[in-house]
């Protein structure tokens, strides 16, 4: 994707091809509703935003095309975003819903130790969280929601922009007029008019196309699958993950006390083999490298496995006039990172500040503050992706992944 529409062109939603974009009609009659702040996607990133936000006193919708929270995500919380959310006081909630706390990830090569890699040595915090996603995210929710000025729109989405122009900034988009969204007409009929619009919908998004940047999205030489099974001694006792020479891995962890999840990398050329036409027997390959959580073999049926489809994404730009990008609409890096979620929540957290900020009498063009702090969070996010390519490409060699693994980036205490 190379370039957004313009502010007096339309793409047409009804064909799938996702919202109208027109020019905003005149609305100083002030019969239109107002939202400050449209969020779209009540992911962990949009959830957590709409509630600091909230706190601010901004009147804040969330648009989420789904009738309910999302079930599939991340399932951990790492110690830098586990801190946004411990500062909320979201802990104790968590913790009520089943989340496990662990300090201690096992790394295995060819069915030897590798390292345990221990989050009291190696982080300010020293444990992290697991918990599934849908667990993470509802308490959220649900402290937004008590919040009289903030609206989760489940089963809604953005039907069409109004865009307006503005003066654009010399620089990146060369000095050029650019639009920024008036108000957002959602499928439910609404029209909002709206000072900001934040897209967390996902690398899909509509709204995404309006900021117009250019995307690298790519995939890795394997492809992952992922099941859930009852928890067996061996991983109710630490998360583990192992390595093969020959391009296999497979992680196992526990989700709560009764359900554990097992995900399983091979070379994407054998996918087929052992998954579909299970020519090649699962657990046979993993026996010869899985060593320390052999007593869940068993339970690994190749048919119950689901793609877990695993992309790195690099965005040109954050922003366009008053519309930002975050989380997977903006960034996404290889899961060996474990960070992605963590990145995210300190997206949302300079987000809300940016938006506060620009909201208050007085305040500065939120333009200007997104352009000045906001797209910084750029060059953070590459680290993180480069950082999961160097995991994702030097597994299958021992002492490369050695030498890429790096203790501090991956406690996320750095």
């Amino acid at each position: 994707m190379t370039g957004g529409p313009a502010s007096s062109g339309t793409l047409d939603a009804r064909g799938g091809s996702g919202p109208v974009f027109a020019t905003a009609r005149d609305t100083s009659d002030g019969g239109t509703p107002h939202s400050d702040v449209v969020i779209v996607g009540a992911g962990v990133g949009g959830s957590f935003l709409a509630l600091l936000l909230g706190q601010r006193g901004l009147r804040v919708t969330v648009v989420e095309r789904a009738e309910r929270i999302a079930a599939h995500g991340a399932d951990f919380l790492k110690p830098r975003g586990l801190r946004l959310l411990s500062e909320q006081g979201l802990l104790p909630e968590l913790l009520s819903r089943g989340a496990l706390r662990r300090d201690t990830i096992s790394y295995y090569h060819d069915g030897d130790l590798l390292q345990d890699y221990s989050y009291l040595d190696h982080t300010g915090l020293g444990y992290f969280l697991i918990l599934p996603y849908r667990e993470i995210v509802t308490p959220i929710v649900e402290r937004a929601q008590r919040l009289l000025n903030v609206e989760f729109a489940f089963g809604t989405t953005v039907a069409a922009v109004e865009t307006r122009p503005l003066v654009g900034r010399d620089g990146e988009f060369g000095g050029e007029e650019f639009a920024g969204v008036e108000a957002v007409v959602l499928s439910d009929g609404r029209r909002l008019s709206t000072r900001a619009v934040v897209d967390a919908g996902g690398p899909t998004s509509p709204v995404r196309a309006f900021v117009g940047a250019r995307q690298e999205s790519y995939g890795y030489e394997h492809e992952v699958r992922m099941v859930t099974i009852p928890v067996t001694p061996s991983i109710a006792e630490r998360n583990r993950m192992y390595f093969d020479s020959t391009g296999w891995f497979a992680y196992f962890y526990p989700v709560d006390a009764e359900q554990a999840r097992v995900f399983v990398g091979v070379p994407r050329h054998e996918d087929a083999a052992v998954f579909e036409e299970r020519t090649e027997k699962l657990t046979e390959r993993l026996r010869g490298f899985v060593t320390d959580s052999a007593d869940a073999l068993d339970a690994l049926d190749p048919s119950a496995f689901l793609r877990a489809p695993v992309k790195a994404l690099r965005t040109a730009h954050y922003h366009r006039g008053n519309v930002a990008l975050l989380g997977g609409t903006a960034f996404s890096c290889h899961p060996m990172t474990g960070q992605g979620m963590s990145y995210t929540l300190e997206d949302a957290s300079l987000l809300a500040d940016l938006i506060a900020r620009s909201a208050a009498d007085g305040g500065p063009e939120l333009e200007s503050l997104l352009a000045e702090e906001y797209e910084s969070r750029r060059e953070v996010h590459a680290r993180l992706v480069d950082y999961g390519d160097d995991l994702a490409g030097s597994y299958p060699n021992r002492e490369l992944y050695q030498k890429s693994f790096r203790p501090g980036m991956h406690g996320g205490d750095v």
